[in-house]
């Protein structure tokens, strides 16, 4: 079967579109990443910080939600 220029197009439009949409999609993931990532640091720095001005190991854990076996590992 031969094609035609509008099929042609259409697939070319197909790929053009899928590729559009993946990218947009990886990019979405890319971001939501990053910000979980730098959440996640942000907690860690201020669990740090607590420890810092000697705030016992159940009261970071209740502020940062971070576990006591987390915060032990900051400390060592």
């Amino acid at each position: 079967m031969a094609w035609g220029l509008a099929e042609f197009d259409a697939e070319r439009r197909g790929k053009k579109e899928g590729y559009s949409a993946g990218l947009s999609d990886g990019i979405s993931q890319g971001i939501q990443q990053g910000i979980s990532q730098g959440a996640q640091q942000k907690t860690i720095e201020t669990a740090k910080n607590m420890l810092t001005f000697g705030d016992s190991i159940e009261k970071i854990s209740q502020v940062t939600g971070l576990s006591e076996e987390e915060i032990k590992s900051l400390i060592k």
